[in-house]
């Protein structure tokens, strides 16, 4: 499955928390669909829900969620940008 074709279940809170940081459904897509296809994720036992991350150009994007039968529910999403070096 390519990342384009991931499913995402975002509440409206949430979907407007991911606006006000500046991170898009398509960098939610990609940060899942590296983490399920190399397994580099963080899994929360008790939560049942997952922590991955993925550098998207100058951003690093962190991703919660959960997996459903079709789907994905996206719990929180935040970012950091950065830029190491001379300009």
């Amino acid at each position: 499955m390519s990342w384009e074709e991931i499913k995402l279940q975002i509440s409206d809170q949430v979907k407007t928390l991911m606006t006000d940081r500046g991170i898009t459904d398509d960098d939610v897509k990609q940060v899942i669909h590296q983490a399920e296809s190399t397994g580099e994720k963080l899994y929360q036992p008790g939560a049942n829900k997952y922590l991955a991350k993925a550098r998207l150009g100058e951003a690093t994007i962190y991703v919660e969620y959960s997996v459903g039968e079709n789907n994905y529910t996206i719990h929180t999403a935040y970012a950091h940008r950065s830029k190491i070096g001379k300009e």
